[in-house]
């Protein structure tokens, strides 16, 4: 005679698992290499962000710190931006993260073949840190607002050669969760 015992654990193992994949569907990470910066590519649910004395004085823990850059989109801003749309930039021969690059980014939808479906968005490049991580966790970006679809999104770096990626991006709107950032082994800081 057969054991069932194991179908009930089985279903609940599946269907976490199935979960677990479905709530990180809309985090999307490339990684090229353009000229002399290795750039990793982020389209994560939008983020919270906070200036230096917002998170000494709230004891912030989650979200982003400004350093610098462009102003910040709110998550209520009257865009009603989805995603957080960043670039994490490190030195190709030492893996150091770059802490003052001058970063450029675009995006704009395609269709299944690469073609441009609409017009390019210029991105306004805030300068951030994770809260508590430190220069390690700089990068580059801000929230945005992109709809389901394809999209390419072009990045340069202090004026060298443009890192190209062309990503999916989910209707990432509603909830959101801090960003998890994996540090590559082999970063400098």
């Amino acid at each position: 005679m057969r054991n069932h015992s194991r179908g009930p654990w089985l279903a609940a193992f599946v269907s976490a698992t199935l979960i677990g994949a479905a709530a990180n569907a809309a985090n999307v990470v490339q990684t090229k290499t353009a000229g002399a910066y290795r750039i990793e590519l982020n389209v994560l649910p939008a983020e919270p962000f906070f200036s230096k004395q917002e998170v000494a004085d709230k004891h912030v823990q989650n979200g982003m710190e400004v350093e610098g850059g462009a102003a910040p989109v709110a998550m209520d801003a009257a865009t009603h931006p989805n995603h957080h749309l960043v670039v994490h930039v490190f030195d190709k021969k030492t893996g150091k993260a770059e802490t003052g690059a001058a970063v450029t980014m675009s995006f704009e939808p395609v269709d299944r073949k690469g073609k441009p479906a609409g017009a390019a968005q210029q991105v306004p490049v805030v300068i951030m840190q994770a809260v508590g991580k430190g220069p390690r966790s700089t990068h580059y970006g801000n929230n945005v607002t992109m709809p389901a679809g394809r999209y390419r999104v072009t990045v340069t770096v202090n004026g060298g050669k443009p890192g190209v990626f062309v990503v999916s991006a989910s209707d990432a709107s509603g909830a959101t969760a801090p960003m998890k950032m994996k540090m590559p082994m082999n970063m400098k800081m």
